[in-house]
Formats: C-alpha cells, structure tokens, sequence
C-alpha cells in the first residue's frame, strides 16, 4: 500500500460542519429514528384525544416533544458546539495513511481507535475515539487517493 497524504483546513466552521454531517448520519442510520416516528404517533393519538374527549394535554406534550426531536435537539446541540469550539484556531493539519494507521503530525491513530468510516456525497466523515473528523474532497490530491483511502478502510472494516 502506498502511503495517502491529505491536508485539512481545521477551524470552528469545520468542526461544526463535521459535528452536523455525523449528528445527520447518526439520526438517519440509528435506531433512534424510531423515537421520531413514535412522537408522530403519539400526536396523532393526542389529536383524536383532543377532538373527540376535548382533553388536550397529550396533544400539547406531544406536539411539543414531536417539535424537539426534529427541530429543537440539534438546535440546543448546535448552541453547545459553538461555545464549545468558540476558540478553536484556524490550523492546517496534515494526515499521512500508512500500513499501520492515520498518522497526524507524529501521532498515529491506529486501526483500534477509528470506529468508522462513512462515505457521505463529496466528503468523508472519520469517526474515531476521540473525535470526528469530516475529509472534503479537496483535502484527498487526487480522487485516486480518496478511493485507496476508502479501499484501504473497508479491507480493515471501518467503512
């Protein structure tokens, strides 16, 4: 295997970028999109409730529930991040792919520590113990070392 450069412009508009594309894939690939779905359910049980028995408290906790999960949990989340990555310096970092993990600078992050690896339409998102990285394309030289990148994660089972 040949080793893959890639180069990443890291700030506060990439983490939060990176924070919501896994946010996204999470909701949409999860179990936890059920949860949605029974908020739904429950409202439209609540709005029978509310017209036939003139009862409307149910409708109101669940509208209100039904409105959190798809609207206000990444809002509040998103809220958080920007504090949280508020003083995060715009850096250039630079990821060498070799045989025995993704190094950045001398530090190597072994197979152990990425849990996944998800292809998203131009980008790929790295998720590993410690954080999750988003990779644009641009960041790979070549759209030849962005296919031996995701080659290489898929014979190691991370994609």
């Amino acid at each position: 295997m040949r080793e893959i450069k890639i180069t990443l412009e890291w700030g506060k508009e990439q983490a939060l970028k990176a924070s919501k594309a896994f946010y996204d894939y999470d909701m949409k690939n999860s179990n936890k999109r059920y949860m949605g779905w029974f908020f739904v359910a429950l409202t439209q049980f609540a709005m029978v409730g509310a017209l036939k028995h003139d009862t409307y408290g149910l409708l109101f906790v669940s509208t209100f529930l039904m409105a959190y999960w798809y609207y206000g949990r990444w809002l509040l989340r998103n809220a958080m991040l920007k504090k949280y990555y508020a003083n995060i310096q715009e850096s250039t970092l630079n990821f060498r792919l070799k045989k025995d993990g993704l190094y950045n600078e001398e530090q190597l992050i072994s197979w152990e520590q990425i849990f996944k690896v998800i292809k998203l339409d131009d980008d790929v998102l790295l998720h590993t113990q410690d954080s999750t990285i988003l990779f644009t394309r641009n960041s790979f030289s070549s759209y030849d070392d962005l296919q031996l990148f995701l080659d290489t994660m898929r014979e190691k089972g991370k994609a």
